[in-house]
């Protein structure tokens, strides 16, 4: 095969595209292919070229092999030996990877029949030779004009489809969990408009009640929160993490305490499953850099996921470990832990897996899309291991607050 690339070239046309537009040439004469690279260099397209219908066919199946650009624009020649232009055109408009290219025709063939042969064969325009430059030029434009705009069109289609899918998603995630709550704090609250319960009873519906809000409240939230993660709301801020997510103040935060708070409002939820909780402290300076709700966020969704997800009379054990330069908290939990072909899902907005919560609690798939993105925003990182055992480890790391000593005293500092 013997394609060349003539032409990396500089910048494109501002109103083509960001790059530079690839023009393919396929013509089995040597002037002619010298006369339309001399015209088309001056608007500083990039150029490749082949001297037969079958060079560039091959040209073509190797880009899509190697997954790299295929060209926007093909200037064809018809009269070829082997393999006409006509025939070319017909290959490329079957298969499905080559038909959006517009392939203009490049010929001497002026009558009326050859030119709608041209078009008949998915031709969308069609030059006669010998060219005048202008009119070449102007042509090339407005085709790659119109393919750059049919390309931005189907984007923002599959774009808008996609967001259509997701936002059936929501309400139907919005529906479903939010029915059974609602229909609880009604069942709960003409039970107490009865008059009939007695006083102990009451204090529990009430606390009942309570429950099922914080439940709605917990997925409002989220869905909120993955509102606000995609419209750009969650931002790194500045290196030295001064600026937390969700434009909330930062501060220093011890990640033990921290990360010990948050199991401690778990410990009721994890005595109705049996479930044993443990705490390790492996940090010697764990003190980290974030805003406080956006890691209690944070932490929360990670021990609640794992206290979902284990079975009855199991351990899930929280441990903060690191160096001088991070700190880490680790969840794990002994649950049923993610199949390898499952583990790319991790992390996604609605990634639904296998594995279900053990004590019929809800799921909305967006718990670790959530953590993922506020991590990341915060200057952190997120990790997934499988437990040597069974069951998983869900962990998020940050850069820790350096320690800054002097001979009177001992100070923490940005660093």
């Amino acid at each position: 095969m013997n394609v060349s690339n003539t032409d990396s070239s500089v910048a494109a046309p501002s109103n083509l595209s960001e790059r530079s537009p690839c023009i393919l040439i396929v013509d089995d004469m040597m002037e002619n292919l010298q006369a339309l690279r001399g015209r088309l260099r001056l608007k500083h397209y990039s150029l490749s070229e082949a001297t037969s219908g079958s060079e560039a066919l091959d040209y073509l199946q190797k880009c899509i092999a190697d997954n790299a650009p295929l060209p926007d624009l093909i200037l064809l020649d018809v009269q070829m030996p082997e393999m006409d232009g006509f025939e070319v055109c017909r290959i490329l408009k079957a298969d499905e990877n080559l038909r959006e290219i517009p392939v203009i025709f490049i010929t001497a063939r002026s009558e009326m029949d050859f030119i709608v042969e041209g078009f008949n064969a998915g031709a969308v325009d069609y030059v006669i030779k010998p060219f005048h430059a202008t009119e070449l030029l102007t042509r090339v434009k407005t085709h790659l004009d119109l393919k750059f705009s049919r390309d931005s069109l189907r984007n923002n289609n599959e774009l808008l489809e996609k967001l259509n899918r997701e936002k059936s998603e929501f309400m139907g995630i919005a529906a479903h969990d939010l029915k059974n709550p609602l229909a609880t704090v009604r069942w709960l609250t003409d039970s107490l408009k009865s008059g009939t319960l007695p006083p102990e009873k009451s204090a529990e519906t009430l606390d009942n009640i309570t429950l099922a809000v914080e439940r709605m409240f917990r997925l409002v939230k989220n869905l909120l929160d993955v509102n606000a993660i995609e419209e750009g709301a969650v931002l790194s801020g500045s290196d030295n993490h001064d600026d937390s997510p969700l434009h909330l103040p930062a501060e220093n935060i011890n990640l033990v305490f921290a990360a010990a708070d948050v199991l401690a409002n778990y410990e009721a939820q994890a005595a109705q499953k049996s479930i044993s909780t443990t705490f390790a402290n492996n940090a010697p300076n764990a003190t980290i850099r974030i805003n406080a709700e956006i890691l209690s966020q944070i932490l929360d969704n990670l021990i609640s996921n794992a206290l979902k997800y284990s079975p009855r009379e199991t351990t899930v054990s929280v441990n903060v470990s690191g160096n001088e330069d991070f700190a880490r908290v680790s969840v794990q939990d002994e649950g049923v832990g993610i199949p390898p072909e499952e583990a790319s899902r991790l992390f996604t907005k609605f990634g639904t897996l296998s594995a279900k919560p053990t004590g019929g609690e809800d799921s909305t798939g967006l718990g670790l899309f959530i953590v993922k993105k506020l991590t990341e925003a915060a200057g952190g990182s997120v990790h997934f291991a499988p437990a040597d055992k069974r069951g998983s480890i869900f962990s998020v790391q940050f850069p820790v607050v350096k320690r800054v000593r002097s001979a009177d005293n001992e100070s923490e500092d940005d660093e």
